[in-house]
């Protein structure tokens, strides 16, 4: 087990379903040339069978005296990515109104501590043919400037679970 740093036990301590404390990302992507009409379903395929998920993204707080505290993180060996990668898809018409809509709802809930911190939502149906992936990581795990440098560094925020 490792120790959670204090100030990461700080956003974990400070939490609430009123003040939730993950940081999000929603960006919108076109489907490249010739991509057929499961591409994304294919992306999704794709990811959730790979376990090459980096050690950040398999953490959560461990519990230590029944669950009074947490003050270490515990290490997800199986982590089950089907479970935080997830296709959704929007409701007709598809604008970009039913993916703020969308993106508001999974945003107000909070993230399961018993599982690593993170939610990737791969997002079908915007009626221009552009697809959406939305990102919630807790912020105890990634703070916001590290993320954008990650999608500054040319990698999607999503793709970063990936080592």
């Amino acid at each position: 087990m490792e120790l959670i740093a204090p100030l990461d036990l700080m956003f974990l301590l400070s939490e609430s379903r009123e003040h939730p404390m993950h940081v999000a990302g929603l960006q919108v992507f076109e489907p490249p040339e010739g991509a057929g009409p499961e591409y994304v379903r294919d992306i999704y395929q794709d990811l959730v069978v790979r376990d090459d998920v980096s050690r950040t993204f398999r953490k959560h707080p461990a519990e230590l005296l029944g669950g009074v505290a947490n003050l270490t993180w515990a290490f997800d060996r199986d982590l089950d990515l089907e479970y935080h990668l997830r296709r959704s898809a929007l409701p007709s018409p598809g604008r970009v109104r039913e993916l703020l809509e969308l993106t508001s709802r999974l945003h107000g809930t909070l993230l399961d501590r018993h599982r690593p911190l993170w939610e990737t939502h791969l997002v079908e149906g915007l009626n221009d043919g552009r697809f959406a992936v939305y990102t919630k990581i807790h912020h105890a795990l990634v703070d916001g400037v590290s993320a954008l440098a990650a999608a500054l560094g040319g990698r999607n925020i999503a793709m970063a679970v990936f080592e």
